[in-house]
């Protein structure tokens, strides 16, 4: 097998560039197929980085008969963590808390977790200083409490050993220092808690009955050694139609889900990764085409050679040996030069998904990537190998041997390659219609007009303290205190205030009641509520199409008023002017029957607030005057870089309270494109492996027809020798491959159609029957796949008779 190999390697030096072709389209190949795999290989088959992680699962609040994913109440979760045998330990947390730290420094926005007693015990943490929590500091007013993360305790209070019992001072209240966590804490996934937290604190839940229908938390259990997610699914099941009976008003209906973490967390990327694994497999299957054809050509050209070593005495399985040694050898180099582009790949491939698998920081080369790695090389060496071994038993050593290993017309069993070329041109078919059909949807929902114009804006969080902003009226001096201020920066033509921001993930639904009319509590319609300042529709330019905007005077001193969008005048006052009728808006946290109506005063447009593309929903704007929240986005629009303005917008809210860090600082557009990220990745991945198939495929069209043409060549010489022309010669040349290029398309045509169902969820504006996909690709290739016939088809017609007789 040495032997083999070394005269392999011998022959491959005597045929540079047939070993170049073989070896560069197979590290294309390998390298796209592996770095796929180390994306697959991190996100669906590797465990999740935290202790035991496959006895941890997350509680979902959801409907009976439901599959929602929604948070809980503090009460229904305590019962369940303490009646349910299936649970070693069980925590509540909630990530939407980013207090300002004012002690040791600077004011500081803090990544916050707020967490039952008992997280610390889930994720098996250990404290490197003091203790975690205790049960009791799990209820408001025994809460003031905090638990410091490593790099805070190291960063921010210099490693300081004496800080257990300190008193640091979030959002102006003081809270006393009771442990800090070692560095091994591992951090909850991005997708279920943000980024790390610096700093823990406890949930500090009401007692009573008010825990019990407030939900907005959400829950991760530890299931005990042996317990399964089915068992504590029954459990859970029996112990909820318990606590119905038990709490008939504020638990009626209740159901939770129980769900492994692992896949709570890729339930929507499996389909995704593994249909993107497929795809490059398909391009993979390509280049093994290519080289399977290259092999049978090379193999052809020297079929005297195999036939005089048969005849000399070597068996069939000597030479079949010989063969794929030549195989191996190729895709072990074409193996080893795509595992390093398969290195850069990976690094290009998490730059491009960050904002699709937030999860997944890197996507690490381990033993696995590095074993699939080693199986394709072999295993493509070995696919493509069986082509000339086929042709090598196929064959009959005494033809071979009298016909000197030539033929006029060509060998007419000889039907594998054209067949082989044709299955290139169907994937590469396949997977252009595909690209074709995303990407004219991703342009059309990049075309959608959001409602506003975010060019030229930059946008910033702001959160003010309820411990120093106790009253609506302290926080609207505030922001009139700081908006003409913001409006005399460099550059700055509109400043203002919007909660929540479109597009940034936030949102805001309220109940609706409008004055007259008697609709049951459960009925009310939910338009989503934006609280904002006069100066936001000017500043976004949101268009007014009836009554007015609002004005500076629209405050508590004054009529309550609102406005609202074009379509919810159009669902909730259908064929009559909404202006000067009344509404009452409120939460589940209102005082509803003390909520004041207010008077709707203009109708603007609709703006896109959860996706481009989405149906409008009905929208509600109130002043910010009289509704004064305490989490605010800060808006100014520039006609320079929005992001020259992040320093003079930090130093502003300074100035206006040294205590008020702004955090999020983002231009508006950086957010609409954030929202197609998804859509952008998927355009981009598919988009290149479908040219990179079409190259594959267009090379191995030339490497067929080419073949073609050196085994024509003394039927072409005949020919021109009897009269024939150059452009007869060049035509029947071309014709060989028109059959090819036809089945190939019509193979395309068939599987493009068969897939076509399973992208009707991705498109937008698209029919998956797209007539100039499915017309204009299939052209396309035909185009192409003709040019690439026609080149060595011109060589044809430059034959010279006499060289192409002299050896007849």
């Amino acid at each position: 097998m040495l032997r083999d190999f070394r005269y392999a390697f011998r022959s491959l030096l005597h045929n540079p560039g047939f070993s170049l072709a073989c070896v560069a389209s197979l590290a294309l190949a390998i390298g796209i197929t592996t770095t796929v795999f180390s994306a697959v290989n991190s996100v669906l088959l590797r465990p999740l980085d935290l202790p035991e992680p496959g006895r941890l699962a997350l509680l979902w609040g959801t409907e009976r008969r439901g599959d929602t994913r929604g948070v809980v109440s503090f009460a229904d979760f305590e019962d369940w963590r303490k009646n349910i045998p299936a649970f070693e330990s069980a925590a509540a947390y909630t990530s939407y808390d980013n207090p300002v730290l004012t002690t040791n420094g600077p004011p500081e926005r803090l990544r916050s977790l707020r967490v039952s007693h008992d997280y610390f015990r889930v994720l098996k943490a250990k404290q490197a200083l003091g203790r975690f929590f205790l049960p009791e500091e799990d209820w408001d007013g025994q809460d003031n409490v905090v638990v410091l993360s490593d790099s805070l305790w190291h960063q921010r209070f210099r490693s300081d050993p004496n800080i257990i019992g300190r008193q640091v001072v979030l959002n102006g209240r003081p809270h006393v220092v009771v442990g800090v966590a070692s560095s091994n804490l591992k951090s909850l996934p991005k997708s279920l808690a943000s980024d790390p937290p610096q700093v823990y604190r406890p949930v500090g839940e009401e007692r009573g009955e008010k825990s019990r229908d407030g939900r907005h938390l959400q829950a991760i259990v530890r299931l005990r050694p042996g317990a399964t997610i089915d068992r504590a699914q029954a459990e859970l099941n029996l112990l909820c139609r318990n606590m119905e009976r038990s709490h008939p008003d504020a638990d009626a209906h209740l159901a939770v889900r129980i769900v492994s973490m692992k896949d709570d967390l890729i339930r929507n990327l499996r389909g995704g990764l593994v249909g993107l694994q497929l795809s490059v497999l398909a391009v993979l299957l390509i280049a093994c085409a290519n080289i399977a054809n290259l092999l049978l050509a090379r193999s052809t050209g020297r079929q005297r050679e195999l036939a005089i070593r048969a005849a000399l005495g070597a068996g069939t399985r000597r030479l079949v040996r010989m063969l794929l040694a030549e195989s191996l050898l190729l895709s072990c180099l074409g193996g080893a030069a795509g595992l390093v582009l398969a290195l850069w790949g990976s690094t290009a491939l998490q730059y491009a998904s960050a904002k699709v698998l937030p999860d997944h920081r890197s996507f690490p080369f381990d033993f696995h990537v590095l074993a699939f790695s080693a199986v394709l090389a072999v295993g493509t060496g070995l696919l493509f190998g069986m082509a000339p071994v086929w042709q090598v038993v196929s064959s009959r050593t005494e033809e071979v041997l009298r016909d000197g290993g030539r033929s006029v017309a060509g060998n007419r069993r000889q039907i594998l390659r054209p067949l082989l070329a044709a299955g290139q041109i169907a994937i590469a078919l396949v997977l252009l219609i595909s690209a074709g059909l995303l990407t004219r949807s991703f342009l059309r929902l990049r075309a959608v007009n959001p409602g506003f114009d975010a060019h030229g804006v930059l946008t910033a969080g702001l959160t003010l303290p309820g411990a120093r902003y106790k009253t609506d009226s302290s926080r609207v001096q505030f922001f009139e205190n700081l908006l003409p201020n913001l409006r005399r920066l460099p550059g700055v033509t509109h400043a203002a205030l919007v909660t929540p921001l479109p597009l940034s993930g936030d949102f805001d639904t309220t109940a609706m009641e409008i004055q007259g009319k008697v609709i049951p509590a459960g009925e009310r319609s939910s338009p989503d509520r934006y609280v904002v300042t006069p100066d936001y529709f000017s500043a976004v330019k949101i268009p007014l199409l009836q009554g007015r905007l609002l004005d500076r005077l629209d405050d508590q001193s004054h009529k309550y008023v609102a406005v609202i969008s074009q379509t919810a005048a159009r669902v909730l006052f259908p064929g009559e002017s909404p202006i000067g009728k009344k509404v009452r808006a409120g939460s589940a946290n209102d005082d509803w029957d003390h909520s004041p109506f207010r008077e709707i005063v203009g109708v603007v447009g609709d703006v896109a607030q959860y996706s481009l593309g989405q149906s409008s929903r009905p929208q509600l704007y109130m002043p910010y005057a009289q509704y004064a929240d305490a989490y605010i986005t800060v808006i100014v629009r520039t006609a320079d870089d929005p992001a020259s303005l992040t320093e003079p917008l930090r130093h502003a809210v300074l100035a206006a309270d040294a205590e008020q860090p702004i955090y999020d600082v983002t231009p508006f557009d950086a957010l609409i494109e954030d929202s197609v990220a998804a859509r952008r990745f998927a355009v981009w991945i598919l988009g290149s492996f479908a040219i990179s198939s079409l190259m594959l495929a267009t090379v191995g069209i030339y490497g067929v027809i080419s073949y073609g043409v050196s085994q024509r060549r003394q039927e072409f010489g005949i020919r021109m020798a009897l009269g024939a022309r150059p452009v007869d010669v060049s035509k029947e040349a071309v014709a060989a491959g028109v059959p090819m290029i036809l089945a190939g398309i019509l193979l395309g045509l068939a599987g493009s159609f068969a897939i076509r169902k399973l992208l009707v969820g991705f498109l937008f504006g698209v029919s998956s029957m797209d007539l100039d996909s499915f017309l204009g690709v299939p052209l396309g290739i035909a185009v192409i796949a003709l040019a690439a016939s026609y080149l060595p088809a011109r060589r044809a017609s430059k034959i010279e008779p006499v060289e192409a007789l002299k050896h007849q």
